[in-house]
């Protein structure tokens, strides 16, 4: 999964993969027009980009889970001039709406519970503490890659229960300041991105 960040005050864009948190380049390789190869051997494991918007990217602070229409083309375009096609930013965000088939205490938490999700027709199960939703309610949950806060969600076995995914609240989202409760979803259908 490929993430663009962008930072205002600095004027820069980082476009990483999210393989970037667990590889640190090993040389950075000057593109021209503001661009930034950030190399793994022969590998772009990401982009430095100065004054995006100089190339057509209109991009909000922070993480951009999705690049849509324009953004997507311009940078596709300036990747593909530099010998980069194809480097896959924007086609997921990795937020999905999911349903709560099925809860189960947790055997060792006494504030958690077991979630069995379904994500267009997959099965996924996860731990969260969040009280408000249950069997029914629709949720977003982080599947893999970056989150806003730049960290990155790698499924993971814990206490022998498979975390397939991270229920998402309202302020991980960046939907309001709200952090203690789930997001509940009304609008979007089982399975579709949350950001597109």
């Amino acid at each position: 999964m490929k993430s663009v960040f962008y930072n205002s005050s600095l004027d820069e864009a980082f476009l990483a993969d999210s393989s970037f948190s667990l590889t640190k380049p090993k040389e950075i390789k000057d593109l021209g027009d503001g661009l930034f190869a950030l190399l793994d051997g022969d590998k772009a494991i990401g982009f430095n980009l100065k004054h995006p918007s100089e190339h057509g990217l209109e991009l909000s602070e922070g993480l951009n889970p999705v690049l849509k229409g324009d953004n997507k083309a311009a940078l596709e375009k300036l990747l593909s001039s530099k010998g980069y096609a194809g480097f896959g930013y924007g086609e997921s965000s990795h937020f999905l709406v999911a349903k709560i088939v099925k809860e189960e205490e947790h055997p060792v938490f006494e504030s958690s519970r077991i979630l069995t999700l379904s994500i267009g027709g997959k099965t996924l199960s996860t731990v969260t503490r969040y009280a408000n939703c249950h069997v029914g309610d629709k949720i977003v949950v982080k599947t893999e890659g970056y989150r806003f806060d730049g960290t990155v969600f790698e499924a993971r076995v814990e206490k022998n229960i498979p975390i397939d995914c991270e229920v998402c609240s309202p302020l991980e989202l960046k939907a309001s300041d709200e952090g203690k409760q789930a997001y509940i979803e009304n609008s979007k259908e089982e399975g579709e991105d949350y950001f597109a």
